[in-house]
């Protein structure tokens, strides 16, 4: 866990991010959050996907992943509603969040890559976490002007399925490459210069800072309840989902 999220810093770059030392304890039930001299940003109303909150890490250490879906939405409210959540798990014990938003107009086989549209990671404490670093706050949304279809998610895996095809017949990876783009174009009427979307993420590069907005999570209250009921008070040390989310 520890090393997989050294690796996600490092390939999104940490520096982009200073300035996100903000103390966000503010509670998500007072409808707007502190840091009232920022914008207010709602935080959208969310279905609740998968829930963890386990207590099997060094030093007590407590960690939280949630994994939900909206639909609609901006970039920056797709941020808020991440950062409501993961400051709302937060006053649950957890002492590393996150959180992951996904599109449910979007449908795919398996992988999010085509659906997610926000992901955050929240350290209430940067020095009582799993992760390294000194960073309370790592916030990534998609660019709207650039988000994957549904057509592109049935491009993507059919190129996949050709591909694996050919390659178990024998042919050798650019081959196939070659014949499966061939073949996957002329099924969708691609251009030539077509290429395989890479899904939404990272897309505005260098992350968001969470002084750069406060909340506005009226929207999302009810949400908000529902992930309570699931997760307070509880250790869930596996993947769930939660009655009536």
């Amino acid at each position: 866990m520890k090393t997989l999220m050294t690796a996600c810093l490092v390939a999104v770059a940490l520096s982009a991010c200073d300035g996100d030392h903000h103390d966000a304890t503010a509670s998500t039930e007072a409808g707007v959050s502190a840091n009232s001299s920022a914008p207010a940003v709602r935080a959208l109303p969310f279905s609740i996907e998968q829930v963890m909150l386990s207590d099997l890490f060094q030093n007590g250490l407590k960690v939280a992943k949630v994994e939900v879906g909206v639909n609609g939405g901006t970039s920056l409210e797709w941020a808020a509603t991440s950062v409501a959540i993961a400051e709302k798990v937060a006053s649950f014990g957890a002492d590393s969040i996150e959180v992951s938003v996904r599109r449910n107009e979007i449908t795919q086989p398996h992988g999010v890559m085509f659906r997610e549209v926000a992901h955050a990671w929240y350290s209430p404490n940067p020095k009582h976490t799993v992760w390294e670093g000194d960073k309370r706050w790592l916030i990534f949304a998609a660019d709207p002007a650039h988000l994957a279809t549904q057509k592109d998610v049935s491009v993507y895996f059919d190129f996949q399925e050709v591909n694996e095809k050919l390659i178990d017949k024998g042919m050798d990876s650019d081959a196939a490459d070659k014949k499966a783009g061939a073949v996957i174009a002329k099924r969708y009427h691609l251009p030539k210069d077509w290429r395989l979307s890479l899904g939404n993420m990272f897309m505005n590069g260098d992350g968001i800072s969470r002084d750069s907005f406060s909340l506005d999570v009226q929207a999302e209250a009810e949400s908000l309840a529902a992930l309570n009921n699931c997760m307070n008070g509880k250790i869930i040390r596996m993947f769930k989902t939660c009655d009536g989310g």
